[in-house]
């Protein structure tokens, strides 16, 4: 069953807020703090393969604060998601968005 937009949506955001609660109480190395990380960029590349003309990745602005280059997966239209407008859905580290993605997949991606 493929899952709609703002489902996969959902589900991101909140695997996300899984994972920094996971980092900050176990730490990075904790196997369930990496298995969310690895859940929240594996439904990344599953929005931006499926959904092409709804979403995008743009180099994140404060990628500094998170001590590596970042990209913010991005959505052309805001969408109300749990009563909640959001133009984005959360970071994708750039180390990890070159393994998931081909060279070719990111230049199609990564809008300016």
């Amino acid at each position: 069953m493929k899952l709609r937009l703002d489902e996969i949506i959902e589900r991101i955001i909140t695997i996300n807020h899984a994972w920094k609660l996971s980092r900050d109480e176990f730490g990075n190395d904790f196997v369930a703090t990496k298995s969310f990380r690895d859940t929240k960029s594996s439904l990344q590349s599953t929005l931006l393969r499926e959904f092409p003309n709804d979403v995008y990745l743009v180099q994140a602005t404060d990628s500094s604060e998170h001590g590596e280059s970042m990209y913010s997966v991005r959505l052309t239209q805001p969408i109300n998601i749990n009563g909640v407008i959001r133009t984005d859905v959360e970071h994708l580290p750039a180390r990890i968005a070159e393994d998931l993605f081909s060279s070719l997949e990111l230049q199609q991606l990564i809008k300016n």
